[in-house]
């Protein structure tokens, strides 16, 4: 298969272009807006409180380690550092050593450090908002671990390409909502990867080639779309256990993950793939889905690559009280459900047998264990506003 990051490889080129403007010199007339502090251009923004960082003076050589300062003073006025702008130090491969970026900095422009391979260690601000495309693309020098700090919002597309000597975890913080496209494409080295509890949307290639993941991998709950090629070739892995909001899986999203051993579904409804190959090469032939969904399962294209399906009905999600209630429980025999338009109930024994299933648009309904006997049992009740499940202990009377 083809490497997805074509177009992306257009704006490297597209910025190594850019470096010739500023090797050649910035007109007069830009310049008389610049500030020049320690071979380093600076602006004044719009605030009048703040500034970006523009980079080096043309002609100016950066190199060893950057110290990229809170504030700056001019004018006997102290200015707030809280953008690195675009193009700001695009291709200074002689920067060298551990990069900080200040708590004041709020975002990190297209390029800022696009190719500065001799940096060496990595640490984000906690007043980070966004980072911008390709903003550390190709910076393969950096080691150990990195993290997203809470703060950060948006995180585009390629962000950091070809980072591939990151050798620790990788941690997305929890205000994250979207990962976009080939945001960590071929970083090779990190050998683990928490993702944040905000995450909606994982983008087309993001985790492409992150060979090194290894372990268990759990797609938080609240995501809901994984786009093609998101994990293609992430053969380390060895657990996978995916939310119960997943609507949809991108094709070739899983393909080549060859050390998986076990798969977890928690989604009640199968998601959907949205192109072919989805979990191709992944060696492991049984998936593991919620109480009472084995059938769901193999009625969908999930059975073209696990031929044993298996319900756990151990291990119920917390019950949602704001979608849906369930009582008396324990129950000596009648059960009162109510929810706001009830659209399906299904009640299963723990070994995932279908004891009753009814779609109803009401908002009650009472059920009697009574032909049932005492035990413990799965209620799950479907709504508009989502699936509650509930676990039921029935006593004798």
């Amino acid at each position: 298969m083809k490497e997805f990051f074509s177009p992306y490889k257009k704006t490297a080129f597209v910025a190594l272009s850019l470096l010739m403007f500023s090797i050649m010199g910035m007109t007069p007339l830009k310049a008389q807006s610049y500030i020049i502090i320690e071979d380093l251009y600076y602006q004044i923004n719009g605030d009048g409180v703040s500034a970006t960082l523009i980079g080096p003076v043309a002609g100016t050589e950066i190199q060893g380690e950057l110290n990229i300062p809170s504030s700056i003073n001019y004018n006997e006025k102290d200015y707030t550092v809280t953008v690195i702008g675009k193009n700001s130090f695009i291709s200074c491969d002689r920067l060298t050593g551990h990069l900080a970026i200040p708590n004041t900095v709020i975002s990190i422009g297209e390029n800022a450090f696009l190719g500065c391979s001799g940096l060496t260690s990595l640490d984000l601000g906690t007043s980070l908002d966004t980072i911008g495309p390709a903003a550390f693309y190709g910076c393969n020098g950096f080691t150990g671990s990195l993290t997203l700090p809470n703060s950060v919002r948006y995180i585009y597309y390629a962000a950091f390409y070809g980072c591939r000597g990151f050798t620790g975890s990788l941690t997305i913080g929890n205000s994250l909502a979207r990962i976009e496209d080939a945001a960590f494409y071929k970083c090779s080295g990190f050998s683990s990867l928490t993702i944040g509890s905000a995450v909606t949307s994982i983008g087309t290639s993001t985790f492409w080639g992150c060979t090194g993941l290894a372990g268990s991998l759990t797609i938080p709950n609240t995501v809901r779309n994984i786009g093609p090629n998101a994990f293609h070739n992430c053969s380390g892995l060895t657990t996978l256990t995916l939310g119960n909001a997943l609507d949809t899986i991108g094709g070739a999203a899983f393909i080549n993950c060859s050390g998986l051993t076990e798969v977890i579904s928690l989604a009640t409804e199968p998601p959907a793939f949205s192109f072919e190959e989805v979990f191709e090469g992944v060696n492991c032939t049984t998936l593991t889905v919620p109480c009472g969904c084995i059938a769901a399962y193999e009625e969908s294209e999930w059975h073209d690559y696990f031929t044993t399906i298996i319900d756990d009905c151990s291990k119920v999600p917390e019950f949602d009280e704001q979608i849906a209630s369930a009582y008396p429980n324990p129950t000596h025999g009648t059960l009162r459900i109510e929810a706001e338009s009830i659209e399906a109930i299904g009640i299963f024994n723990l070994l995932g047998e279908k004891l009753y299933e009814a779609s109803t648009m009401g908002n009650r309904l009472e059920y009697d264990f009574g032909p049932q006997g005492p035990g413990v049992y799965i209620v799950r009740i479907q709504t508009d506003k989502g699936t509650a499940t509930k676990r039921v202990v029935v006593k004798d009377k």
